[in-house]
């Protein structure tokens, strides 16, 4: 079942996220990518998560990816820590991070 940030990514921006086997087997820790190019007067743009993701963590993903892409609509590249491709678009690589407890 798709969270409502999967829906919002595919029905509202028209970009579903795709299942690609990517990333070494020694890196679980990689939920997805999200590449951005600018195109004519807009963005464009791909999400792509590791095959086999519980639905927590998909939903966990489609919501980083979400807002991520909508910051990047309207800031741009400069404050996510977005990284330049060779071909003139972005990347940027969603990783899980387990903090330790603050108590």
């Amino acid at each position: 079942m798709a969270s409502e940030a999967e829906r919002k990514l595919t029905d509202t921006y028209g970009w579903p996220i795709e299942e690609i086997h990517f990333g070494r087997e020694d890196e679980p820790d990689v939920d997805g990518c999200v590449l951005v190019k600018y195109e004519g007067s807009g963005v464009a743009a791909r999400v792509a998560a590791r095959p086999g993701l519980s639905e927590e963590r998909r939903a966990g993903f489609a919501a980083w990816a979400l807002q991520v892409l909508e910051h990047f609509i309207e800031h741009g590249p400069e404050f996510d820590g977005w990284q330049k491709r060779s071909d003139g678009g972005w990347q940027l690589w969603g990783r899980v991070h387990e903090f330790p407890s603050m108590d």
